[in-house]
């Protein structure tokens, strides 16, 4: 499954702001947010079981003290696994960025 994420524009330090299930949706919340960011495709890695939560798993970089985003999730412990203590996984809801918490 490919989901399309709206994130930061910025070389460094990229955050996803929203991630949806079509690339219009996507466009539309972007041209809505007023902010320089831009929509990247990404596959959705782990078995997907339904609508519900997905996990958006960011790598802590030391050297530059920032976290860069790294991948998308269907399971919390897959997006940990990946990025491990240091790291941010944030919970999305498919097209529906408002939904979104900080888990770790």
């Amino acid at each position: 499954m490919e989901l399309f994420v709206v994130m930061d524009k910025a070389f460094l330090g990229r955050g996803a702001f929203g991630i949806f299930s079509s690339l219009d949706k996507a466009q539309s919340f972007m041209d809505d947010l007023k902010f320089h960011s831009l929509v990247r495709t990404f596959p959705l890695i782990g078995a997907y079981e339904g609508p519900g939560k997905i996990y958006a798993a960011h790598s802590y970089d030391h050297f530059h003290d920032t976290h860069v985003f790294e991948g998308i999730y269907s399971q919390s412990e897959l997006a940990y696994d990946a990025v491990g203590q240091k790291g941010l996984i944030i919970e999305f809801v498919i097209d529906l960025p408002g939904e979104k918490k900080i888990i770790a």
